[in-house]
């Protein structure tokens, strides 16, 4: 595998900057055990498996829906086919900066290493809003004792249980059903309480055919009858960002 980076870099941001930058392509062998994603521990920030568009939803803090424009090489889609990259970014800093740093940091050496240039466009894009159903929730106030946790396994081939102790709406948002919708959502029930609950659906990614077999209710249904809460469609302003050029990393 040949290094196509491995560069001192100084870009002050925010009065920090990156020491040692490494950009290199990366195969995913699917052997089982490999990290996907990226992700900061300590000093350093470590991206395994990823593609130019996951660098830069990173970059910027954003959702996919988020992201567009950009040539296709920069896509992730099956991971054995897609032009993956592993990045190590390290930085001298004691403390450690915080993530949002190390997001702003980020930019600029894709900029560098990429060539990237994007631009900021405000875009309405559709959203769930979470609410209390007609017949009100269906949830049980967690005990003073309680710790938090959040269960989740899968029901067959296609079905999914999350077992949820002390869990907040915001966490159940944040952390899960954010991103079984298939688009952001936004807790509107006013329920600041936590609460402990169960709830089985089938995934929303599952075949057309397959999902009435399993015998298990959609997200939306099983939100409305396990939960007595709602997926309401809605529409919210986002800071959308696109992808006017990129170029594959050049060879050290």
């Amino acid at each position: 595998m040949r290094i196509l980076a491995a560069i001192v870099l100084s870009l002050a941001v925010l009065g920090q900057s990156f020491d040692v930058v490494s950009i290199r392509p990366q195969s995913f062998t699917g052997k089982g055990g490999e990290y996907v994603g990226v992700r900061v521990v300590g000093d350093t920030l470590r991206a395994e498996h990823v593609s130019l568009n996951d660098l830069v939803m990173f970059a910027y803090n954003l959702r996919g829906v988020q992201l567009s424009g950009g040539p296709t090489w920069a896509e992730r889609r099956e991971l054995n086919s897609s032009e993956l990259y592993q990045v190590t970014a390290k930085v001298s800093a004691d403390p450690a900066p915080p993530v949002d740093t190390f997001r702003k940091m980020l930019q600029p050496v894709l900029a560098d290493r990429f060539h990237l240039e994007v631009r900021h466009v405000a875009k309405d894009l559709p959203v769930y809003n979470l609410v209390i159903a007609k017949n009100g929730p269906k949830l049980k106030p967690s005990p003073a004792e309680a710790k938090y946790g959040m269960s989740i396994t899968s029901l067959g081939r296609l079905g999914i249980r999350i077992v949820a102790t002390k869990c907040t709406m915001g966490q159940l948002v944040d952390y899960q059903l954010g991103g079984y919708a298939g688009r952001p959502v936004f807790d509107k029930t006013g329920l600041t309480e936590p609460y402990d609950f169960t709830s089985e659906f089938i995934s929303e990614n599952a075949p057309s055919g397959q999902a009435d077999a399993s015998g298990l209710p959609s997200l939306f249904t099983a939100v409305q009858e396990q939960l007595g809460l709602k997926l309401e469609p809605s529409t919210a302003p986002f800071d959308t960002v696109v992808i006017d050029h990129a170029d594959r990393p050049s060879e050290n």
